[in-house]
């Protein structure tokens, strides 16, 4: 025979009403920005190797923008964002080695004289949750037949001899890679063509940084 049973006390013991029912499950999680998430991949792979990531409500998050082509406000209103520790390394980085911080900044981030001067960085809250895109950089190449028109920005690339054909001037730059890289975010309904930062971020600040 087995032994005693041991019997629960009334308040251990389990009721139908411990069991969770439908109602008592919780909810997906609601993103600020979920009615521009769908189809949003394509874009963020252009950039970077994406996975999804969530950022909570109350996170601050930095971007580098040209403050010469617009407000920093405005230019805060953009698709491409760097979390703290991230945007922590690229100073540390540029301390390290004399650079200014928009140099170090175009380096670790892979951004084309062509599209900004990045002498300006934005400092944002997340005012509701986010779904977004986080990867490491991917190398940007534009074509030569629709190359940059900064020149800056133009790498000669030669042809083997067999093709009969000259060099040609394509725009590449390749992010910062192993040990030094950083993960850059993504935030679908920021940018065009939704320009959604009012209701999904708040502007905290702007500082004027060197370029180069």
């Amino acid at each position: 025979m087995d032994g005693p049973e041991l019997a629960l006390e009334p308040s251990r013991r389990f009721h139908d009403h411990d069991i969770p029912s439908a109602k008592q499950v919780e909810a997906p999680m609601a993103y600020g920005n979920d009615p521009y998430f769908a189809g949003s991949r394509r874009h963020a792979a252009e950039g970077l190797w994406p996975r999804e990531y969530d950022v909570a409500e109350g996170t601050v998050l930095y971007r580098f923008v040209d403050a010469t082509r617009c407000t920093p406000a405005r230019g805060a209103d953009g698709a491409w964002w760097l979390e703290y520790e991230h945007f922590q390394a690229v100073k540390h980085f540029a301390s390290r080695h004399g650079y200014s911080l928009g140099y170090a900044a175009r380096l670790f981030a892979a951004i084309l004289y062509d599209w900004s001067e990045v002498n300006c960085v934005v400092r944002a809250r997340v005012d509701k949750p986010l779904h977004v895109w986080k990867g490491k950089g991917k190398q940007i190449a534009v074509p030569s037949g629709s190359a940059a028109s900064d020149a800056r920005d133009r790498n000669v690339v030669q042809h083997g001899a067999l093709t009969g054909k000259g060099a040609t001037r394509d725009s590449r730059m390749t992010p910062m890679q192993g040990s030094l890289e950083v993960y850059q975010l993504y935030v679908p309904g920021l940018g065009k063509p939704h320009f959604q930062f009012s209701s999904l971020m708040t502007l905290l600040g702007h500082e004027d940084i060197a370029t180069g």
